[in-house]
């Protein structure tokens, strides 16, 4: 069987993070990941939903020597977030301006794991994870579906909304909130809508809310939640005359696993905790927990003897910081006449 010294599942930010800075540590690491679907286009309503980068990112990417990325992905900017006729500005400097980017996902992961290959990454495409390896309590290794079994001394899962680690091993989960219920598309930005592309635009109502994030071509994505017992009120037609399929989405009900940690092993983004999208900044938090699950690893891995403690820090430092956006989120939900809990 081939060992590493660690298996990443999942080559979203939080894998992609987790991967690098693993390898920048001096720990040899197997990416397992799906190959990036491109995005298919830039004109209309079948290009890929984007994601909103928050500029306090910029940091994280160059510390991950992926600088780049942005640049790369990027379709479209803004400066500020605007909710009726208030709109609030990225920047907490007065004087300064601050530019957040809208992100084609497939683009950020293509470039990224790229770059991630060039610095001895390994990555292996598109082989499914089914069952992981255990050996006196602890983890240390998967099974692939055909059958390939890879050991390690370390699994960080950063499978996101699959949350492949916490499920096999039947791990409780927290919630935080009602169900809620997600979906997200593209919209053409019509003739004569003179669109402000410099701002976000967030809708709130009493069952949820609506993201718009306005590309630098002729169309923008838009984002709506609901809760799922109001999911009638989700009239998607009307933001949306696209063709069956190109609507994504799925449950974003707030929810967290207890613990996000096991022996030789450990979750990072949304495959450990899953807050719906206003929480802000997911692409950002992806990176901070994938590279805190790394240096977690790196840790344990130099000194095994006080490898629990490591592990009970990184919980710890994750459902602390989890608790705290998730209360946040509720007091912002409040103020504008959403109840989710």
């Amino acid at each position: 069987m081939e060992y590493f010294d660690v298996i990443v599942i999942g080559g979203g930010p939080a894998g992609i993070a987790a991967a690098i800075s693993c390898m920048q540590g001096g720990i040899k690491p197997l990416l397992v990941t799906e190959r990036p679907q491109h995005s298919s286009g830039d004109n209309k309503e079948g290009a890929e939903p984007l994601q909103s980068l928050h500029p306090g990112a910029q940091s994280l990417l160059n510390q991950l020597q992926i600088p780049g990325v942005i640049a790369y992905a990027t379709k479209g900017t803004y400066t500020g977030i605007r909710v009726g006729e208030t709109v609030t500005p990225l920047s907490t400097v007065p004087g300064e301006t601050w530019t957040g980017n809208h992100i084609a996902p497939s683009l950020f992961s293509a470039y990224s794991i790229q770059m991630a290959q060039q610095m001895g990454v390994e990555v292996m495409f598109d082989a499914r994870v089914t069952d992981i390896i255990l050996h006196d309590a602890k983890v240390s290794g998967i099974i692939l579906a055909d059958g390939t079994k890879i050991t390690c001394a370390y699994l960080i899962d950063a499978s996101g909304h699959k949350r492949f680690a916490g499920r096999y091993l039947n791990f409780e989960e927290e919630l935080h909130s009602q169900p809620l219920i997600c979906r997200t598309g593209n919209s053409l930005i019509k003739p004569g809508d003179h669109a402000d592309k410099e701002t976000a635009v967030f809708t709130p109502n009493k069952f949820g809310w609506t993201w718009e994030a306005f590309s630098s071509s002729d169309y923008y994505t838009w984002t709506k939640l609901t809760l799922k017992k109001s999911d009638r009120e989700l009239n998607t037609e009307q933001l949306i005359p696209a063709k069956p399929g190109q609507i994504k989405g799925g449950d974003m009900q707030w929810r967290v696993f207890r613990p996000v940690v096991y022996p030789g092993m450990l979750m990072v983004g949304d495959a450990a905790g899953i807050l719906d999208p206003a929480a802000g900044q997911g692409i950002l938090n992806g990176l901070i927990s994938g590279i805190m699950g790394a240096e977690t690893v790196i840790k344990c891995i130099r000194q095994p003897l006080i490898s629990t403690w490591y592990l009970t820090q990184y919980d710890s430092w994750y459902i602390d910081l989890f608790n705290k956006k998730a209360e946040m989120l509720k007091k912002r939900y409040k103020e504008l006449g959403i109840v989710v809990d």
